[in-house]
């Protein structure tokens, strides 16, 4: 089965790091005073917002491109920070708006990862190569895509980023945006020449992206550039329990028993717990009693693994609580040999109504 391929790149530094540095700022000028630490690092001073020694750094000489003893660059903290002033300061001194670390990663790319618009902007307006690829292969596009970060990739549009480039996965920035389900970057990267049909290295398109992450208004934005859905998107919306993106597969033409050797969408539901996909896809006609290569139904499946109300849609739907698989168990079965006495319970129920 495809699966969605993850990674992106994100500078965030965790709640407990802020927490210590906004803690030591208070006493840090007096043990600075009492020679009881060590000046401060230009990087240290941009992390910390202090402008006005950033000023002071630069003046007195710092080196404006020295990484720090994780591969960043001043230029590339104040990028992360949305230190937009102090990136500022640091290309007047000709801080190298390129640089990379060890990962290859940008400034302009770790801008796009935080979601720093403005800071985004003056990196591209100073130069910054909007084509420059991490270790990934992903661009600083792809990488704000993966964020769905629509402003920062409708600047790097403006800019003339490659809106189809592809990853060392094969994935462009329209699958990353397709992944995270938002319309309005979706929409920006289809205006901006988007191939809506490109693969990656699975044989996955932007539509497979988005029925995984059951975005249904990506689906649709998809569908409307000519873009037909496929039964595996069908499984994934459903094992996905988008029940909204299901809906919207169906209108396009799938059918709601997949097709023969794909995994029914029926089986894909159960198996996720997931109830409301379920009753839409039995109400437009999905096989209550499908089975899969091991002679489970959508009934064993959900009793064994404890799901209530799977069941409880199951058997209203007519689901026969006497087929057995390939190890002749009976849904019946699954019940008592894991436990499940409300499910039991709920076939005894069954039983009585169906014998009225």
């Amino acid at each position: 089965m495809w699966k969605p391929r993850q990674g992106t790149i994100c500078y965030r530094p965790s709640a407990t790091v802020l927490a210590t540095f906004l803690g030591v700022r208070i006493v840090f000028a007096a043990a600075l005073a009492a020679g009881g630490v060590q000046a401060p690092s230009l990087g240290d001073a941009v992390l910390y917002g202090q402008t006005a020694l950033v000023q002071r750094l630069i003046a007195g000489g710092a080196d404006v491109d020295a990484p720090d003893d994780t591969g960043m660059t001043p230029l590339m903290i104040a990028a992360s920070e949305g230190r937009t002033a102090i990136a500022r300061m640091l290309i007047a001194a000709h801080a190298d708006v390129d640089a990379a670390g060890d990962d290859r990663t940008t400034a302009l790319m770790r801008a796009a990862s935080a979601n720093r618009s403005e800071t985004l902007t003056l990196l591209v307006a100073s130069g910054a190569n909007v084509h420059a690829r991490n270790n990934g292969g992903m661009t600083a596009l792809m990488v704000a895509a993966f964020g769905g970060y629509v402003e920062p990739i409708r600047a790097l549009l403006a800019s003339k980023a490659d809106a189809n480039a592809k990853d060392n996965q094969g994935r462009t920035a329209l699958m990353a945006a397709a992944s995270n389900g938002d319309a309005a970057v979706v929409q920006a990267l289809l205006a901006a020449g988007a191939d809506p049909r490109a693969t990656d290295a699975g044989g996955g398109v932007a539509l497979t992206y988005a029925a995984a992450a059951g975005s249904a208004d990506a689906i649709v934005a998809l569908q409307k550039r000519g873009v037909a859905p496929k039964p595996q998107d069908l499984v994934l919306a459903a094992g996905g329990c988008s029940a909204s993106s299901v809906r919207v597969l169906l209108a396009g033409g799938l059918k709601a028993n997949g097709e023969a050797g794909n995994t029914a969408p029926l089986l894909a539901a159960a198996t996720e717990n997931c109830a409301d996909a379920v009753a839409l896809l039995l109400d437009k006609g999905a096989d209550v009693n499908t089975k899969d290569g091991d002679g489970w139904t959508a009934l064993i499946k959900a009793t064994s693994a404890g799901y209530t109300d799977v069941v409880r849609v199951l058997l209203q739907h007519g689901a026969d609580m006497d087929v057995s698989d390939r190890l002749e168990r009976t849904a019946w079965m699954y019940a008592g040999l894991r436990g499940h006495e409300e499910i039991a319970a709920l076939f005894e129920e069954e039983k009585a109504k169906r014998k009225k």
